[in-house]
């Protein structure tokens, strides 16, 4: 029954999406998608409205400008504004690919925005036309119904300089170009070799021979093991079809026992990206006699080793020893790499546009359909895999090293695989809201919500009033459930580090950390959950000291006042530990020398140098409490407390895992308007009076997911949406 009822789902998501829609050209293993539904934007505001604001025609005159006039309105941009825009995100082992699908109408007035030297370089295929910027690794393609932007961002440079001397003729991309459909082939005459059985602490290597048996250039840009005992060495220079080559790989068998299988991972421009090269061995830790002969020819081989570094090492870095052919050649093989490179590229955009795509497209993604719901939003974002993302990432802060750098992959994996997210964002009638929902697997799941079931105290909501705060900011965690599933976590997460060290003795860190944290008594000083509220903000007088030099150049002290606008707040944090509390101020009382006091109501302040205005702290109904206010501290106190708190807030404080609430009104009009010139004064009693609540907030996990939303109330009148209001505003802010 579930799967008729998700193929109706994905077969209703297809038809409201329609045939012309160019989602059909984004693949459906893409990890990132961000879609802008451009005709649920404009039904909101027209063409006409943007066009006519004071935002509009400064875009309009900047855009006339640039096109010497050929461009006078949005719709002779050429671009179809009631079509959805998307961007979208692919990798393979070299790269990140960033795309851009913007839909067209009219191709001949997005053509006019072009500069007249970029036009030159224009390159035109039937109905296809394109330009490639190798510099920065881009192409631009477009016919009458798409344009495409897509920018490559590497994940592994063998740059030498850190630098790219990528000036390539327009000529040579021609070539390319002509090109952009074939590819090298690395064929191995074996992929996997057995060195048998091998003493311990022994080195030995084997060579795999291949040969490029495509109709490209070959180019090997990383060539990692599985482990730091295997060392892979390879061709840096481009190989031509029909060349053939080595992989040298090394295997050190030093502290190594048993069966050992390693894998070598071989990055190429060949059309799968990757090649994978295998070894294994039975490493002997029994006693080996050693012939003398054999003692000798190790000597000799280590001293011809140390010799050959040594000569090595002496004219490596030697700026004497580079001719100009040296520099030379360099540079071909750098250019060589970047056309092969810059080709790759032009496939890549071609295949995005042709959207020929064996898997199908991203309609053919289930979780991605089930994410992004209906169509009725202005825009959705949607990760399908973060863990991928942070393997790219990882990727790149190796400097190349691979995604598995020191077997971080692995912990993460754990914590991070099919974690996905999405976001939708909508203006509705009087609000704005962004919603966003991150789905966690399993593993992550049980911590996480182990860390976020707090309970909030209900005691909180009888020390503030609603009507007189300006906002507030909630945490509902547990200190109990962060103590006792953080060091369990990590040590998870680093369980497979391929620093032997690391791996064995974080575990029993967190171990011995377990033990001697007592979880639930450190749950019984703070328990986790703490409401922190904004109760004013009001401008006060204050004493501060400076110095000053008289005629005789004399430094001496000075006391100055000068004025200031201050919040002033109420924190409350659970706590059962009243005795330890009163035993810990009365120290600060003894020690601090007059800096912290206890008076008759039995309230501590704390005045110091360092703070602009007196804190007063108590203990009250298991609860810790520090506020600017002595008057409510004193109500609080003595039960006298006029407190109020609707419903809606005790829900968004109770129900959540954080939460932030802003009264945009109430704060705007505490800004000071004394010292304001009189056309910023205005602004600011404009926007008090068109400004309503913001809220944030993080529900707790449920279903192994979490939701996240923010909320923009905005006033119905004079608007007739909530992005009218937006363009309202600015139009009345600008000058």
């Amino acid at each position: 029954m579930k799967k008729i009822l998700l193929f109706t789902y994905l077969f209703c998501i297809t038809l409201t999406i329609g045939a012309q829609d160019l989602i059909s050209k984004i693949p459906k293993d893409a990890k990132a998608v961000i879609a802008i539904k451009g005709k649920n934007v404009t039904d909101l505001v027209s063409v006409a409205e943007f066009e006519n604001s004071k935002i509009g025609k400064v875009f309009l005159k900047e855009m006339i400008k640039e096109t010497d006039g050929q461009v006078s309105n949005l719709n002779e941009l050429g671009f179809d504004l009631k079509r959805s825009f998307y961007y979208f995100m692919t990798s393979d082992s070299l790269s990140l690919k960033h795309n851009f699908l913007v839909p067209l109408k009219d191709k001949s007035g997005f053509e006019k925005l072009m500069p007249e030297r970029e036009k030159k370089n224009v390159i035109t295929e039937g109905d296809l036309s394109y330009f490639v910027d190798s510099y920065d690794n881009m192409v631009m393609m477009w016919n009458d119904n798409v344009l495409l932007f897509t920018l490559s961002q590497e994940t592994y440079t063998n740059d030498y300089y850190g630098y790219n001397d990528y000036s390539i003729e327009e000529a040579v991309v021609e070539d390319v170009v002509d090109e952009a459909y074939s590819y090298p082939v690395m064929e191995f005459a074996e992929n996997h070799h057995d060195f048998g059985v091998i003493s311990q602490g022994s080195e030995v290597s084997h060579s795999f021979k291949f040969t490029n048996t495509g109709d490209a250039d070959l180019v090997i840009t990383d060539a990692r093991a599985s482990c730091g005992c295997t060392v892979p060495e390879y061709p840096v220079t481009a190989m031509s079809p029909g060349e053939s080559g080595e992989i040298i790989v090394k295997f050190n068998s030093k502290s190594r026992s048993g069966s050992q299988y390693k894998t070598i991972t071989l990055t190429t421009n060949a059309e799968n990206g990757v090649e994978k090269l295998t070894i294994d061995s039975f490493v002997s830790d029994d006693e080996t006699v050693i012939e003398e002969t054999e003692v000798e020819e190790i000597v000799m081989e280590s001293a011809e080793v140390e010799i050959e570094e040594t000569v090595i090492e002496s004219t490596e870095y030697e700026p004497s020893s580079y001719n100009d052919d040296y520099y030379e050649n360099l540079r071909k093989e750098r250019e060589a790499k970047k056309l092969i490179s810059d080709k790759a590229l032009i496939a890549y955009a071609k295949a995005t546009m042709q959207a020929n795509y064996a898997n199908g497209s991203i309609l053919k993604n289930t979780k991605y359909v089930k994410a992004v719901g209906n169509g009725k939003d202005e825009a959705t974002a949607w990760i399908g895999d973060l863990s991928s993302i942070y393997s790219d990432i990882l990727q790149q802060a190796s400097y190349g090293l691979g995604s598995d750098y020191l077997g971080l992959y692995n912990g993460f994996q754990k914590f991070y695989g099919d974690m996905s997210l999405s976001s939708k964002l909508n203006f509705e009638k009087n609000h704005v809201s962004l919603k966003t929902n991150y789905t966690m697997n399993n593993e992550m799941a049980k911590y996480t919500e182990a860390m976020y079931n707090g309970k909030m105290n209900s005691n909180f909501f009888k020390y503030f009033n609603e009507d007189k705060m300006l906002g507030y900011f909630s945490v509902n965690m547990s200190t109990k459930g962060i103590l006792e599933a953080y060091p369990e976590m990590m040590s998870k997460m680093f369980e497979g580090y391929d620093d032997n060290e690391v791996a064995e003795f974080l575990p029993i860190g967190m171990d011995i950390l377990s033990l001697l944290l007592d979880e639930e008594g450190a749950a019984k000083i703070l328990r986790g959950d703490m409401l922190f509220v904004l109760t004013e903000m009001k401008e006060r007088e204050l004493t501060y000291t400076t110095y000053e030099y008289d005629e005789n150049y004399e430094r001496e002290e000075v006391t100055k006042t000068k004025k200031e606008t201050l919040p002033g707040f109420l924190m409350m944090v659970t706590s059962s530990e009243g005795d330890l509390f009163h035993k810990l101020m009365k120290i600060a009382v003894k020690e601090s020398r007059g800096e912290v006091t206890l008076n008759a109501n039995g309230i501590y302040q704390l005045n110091t140098n360092e703070l602009p205005f007196a804190l007063n702290v108590m203990f009250k109904d298991d609860a810790i409490l520090l506020g600017t206010s002595f008057e409510d501290m004193v109500a609080i106190k003595t039960g006298k407390f006029d407190s109020k708190v609707s419903g809606k807030h005790k829900s968004l404080i109770k129900k959540n895992s954080s939460a932030i609430y802003v009264n945009g009104k109430e704060i705007a009009a505490t800004f000071p308007r004394e010292i304001m010139p009189n056309d910023f004064k205005e602004r600011i009693d404009f926007i008090a009076e068109n400004t309503e609540d913001v809220i944030f907030k993080t529900g707790k996990v449920k279903n192994n997911a979490m939701e996240g939303e923010m909320i923009l109330n905005t006033p119905e009148k004079g608007n007739s949406n909530s992005l009218a209001y937006f363009l309202n505003m600015i139009n009345a802010l600008m000058d």
